[in-house]
């Protein structure tokens, strides 16, 4: 039975996707239309002369699992690579540049669909890395390919993958990852939140309670990835050749410490056949760049060419060690702190879901009292005798109602969208903050001096005297003051 702890997470999780629907559809269109996915892997897409393009099938864990595999025509006893995904890409089209790539330099490869029901915050590396190996048994057995030079390649969150499948099986002759961190994934996470909110100017003291906090709750609920993969005690363990390619802007992995970690770390695990390589003017995905968040046109230069002649290169023998000088980081990670009491996915839960209700019965009470004949709040509370007679009066508490629904649930929109995104769509700020959200501060302001102008007519007129519904809707208006500092809805 699943605690209450990560029940409570799951409701939140449950929430920010349905909210968040529309979010990733949008983001799904923004990669096509950039030309980072593309529809099919078929053989007619492709010319007969360059490459074939077969469609495969292959049991892992009790699942079975569908792939392509990409060879130059005619590819016999070819090295070969199992490409091993991002953890946003859960179809085989996504990596279809990759893949063409690399086959056309002469390294076959076989690019597959995640496992169904796939999930970043709840499927284990040991999954991911389970089904890895099961792609590689296949590949071993193809004709194009040579078995003794069959090995996998990761890219950001398969990065973290493919070292875990190595120490695992023997049968993994190389490992190639790119773009990966040897922090922990929540760490490297927020240190790319922070990455891309700093560039878009979002101002210093709102980029934790933008970038960080929900992300903490996720953390402390269980929901946020395998945040208990040790990436260094994974490479420690790999025994056989292993080749790192880090971005030189690399804005989701932070490339200069996790270099420098990855070296100690197979310099630790006695490992004496590694190559660190730094692509310069290249993003995290290996595209070119300049700065890691402007994309030109096609990968960075010489980023496929380092890694079809090193792969091509272990047919001669074991590799030298080599490690180019770690690239320069904007700002060094942070250690991510246990979670505080008040970061307890149970105690969320619970107080959004309070001052929800309390919003919302305001709402209803009143409108079941329309329905009835019956205007006002007690006959006392919304703007009869002992309860002022002005505008301002009579239309405070509703602000409080329809401004407290809608910064909750505006709320929990905007930073579910920058979890789901890593903060990669926050791309312009107005006074240090994205437009969104001071949007939000300023509605809460206005539902925070509303809830104080209720306060003052309740007092005025007797608490009692208010009712019930005035009562409710205070009580709800009383706990957003904390809650929204939290969030840092009133931070100046």
């Amino acid at each position: 039975m699943l605690s209450v702890r990560k029940s409570a997470g799951l409701l939140l999780l449950v929430a920010l996707l349905a909210l968040l629907q529309p979010v990733r559809q949008a983001a799904a269109t923004d990669l096509t239309t950039a030309g980072l996915t593309t529809a099919g892997l078929t053989t007619a897409d492709l010319t007969a002369t360059d490459l074939t393009a077969t469609d495969v099938s292959f049991t892992s864990d009790g699942r079975t699992l569908h792939g392509t595999l990409l060879a130059p025509a005619g590819a016999r006893g070819l090295p070969a690579m199992v490409l091993v995904a991002g953890s946003g890409g859960t179809s085989r089209a996504e990596y279809r540049p990759e893949a063409e790539a690399f086959a056309r330099a002469g390294v076959v490869t076989l690019v597959y669909d995640k496992r169904a029901g796939h999930s970043r915050a709840t499927t284990s590396f040991d999954d991911l890395a389970t089904d890895a190996l099961a792609a590689l048994d296949l590949l071993r057995r193809r004709p194009e390919v040579d078995p003794r030079q069959a090995g996998l390649w990761g890219h950001s969150q398969g990065g973290w993958v493919v070292p875990l499948a190595a120490a695992r099986a023997a049968t993994v002759a190389f490992v190639v990852t790119v773009g990966a961190g040897a922090l922990r994934p929540d760490r490297t996470q927020l240190w790319s939140n922070r990455a891309h909110l700093a560039h878009a100017g979002v101002a210093e003291q709102l980029i934790d309670p933008i970038g960080t906090r929900l992300s903490r709750v996720l953390m402390a609920a269980g929901l946020f990835g395998d945040t208990g993969n040790d990436p260094v005690a994974n490479l420690a363990r790999v025994r056989r050749p292993l080749l790192a390619v880090f971005a030189e802007h690399d804005r989701s992995t932070a490339p200069g410490e996790s270099l420098v970690i990855f070296r100690q770390a197979l310099e630790r695990g006695g490992h004496g056949h590694y190559a660190l390589k730094v692509v310069r003017d290249a993003d995290h995905d290996l595209r070119a760049s300049h700065d890691g968040f402007t994309r030109g046109t096609g990968f960075a230069p010489g980023y496929v060419d380092t890694v079809a002649s090193w792969v091509k290169g272990l047919a001669a023998g074991p590799p030298a060690v080599v490690a180019d000088p770690p690239p320069a980081q904007p700002f060094a990670s942070r250690p991510v702190a246990a979670p505080a009491w008040h970061e307890s996915p149970v105690l969320h839960v619970v107080v959004f879901a309070a001052m929800l209700a309390a919003f919302a019965c305001y709402g209803i009470g009143g409108a079941v009292r329309r329905v009835r004949g019956r205007a006002g709040d007690g006959r006392a509370g919304d703007g009869r005798a002992g309860d002022g007679r002005g505008t301002v009066a009579r239309w405070a508490p509703r602000v409080v109602a329809a401004g407290g629904t809608a910064v909750l649930v505006g709320t929990l929109l905007y930073l579910g969208s920058v979890v789901m995104t890593g903060a990669t769509e926050v791309d312009a700020a107005v006074l240090g903050r994205p437009p969104w959200w001071l949007a939000l501060q300023l509605l809460t302001a206005l539902t925070v001096v509303a809830g104080v102008v209720s306060a003052v007519g309740a007092r005025r007129s007797g608490f009692r005297r208010s009712g019930f519904r005035r009562g409710v809707l205070l009580s709800g208006a009383l706990l957003l003051v904390p809650w929204a500092a939290y969030w840092g809805l009133l931070t100046p």
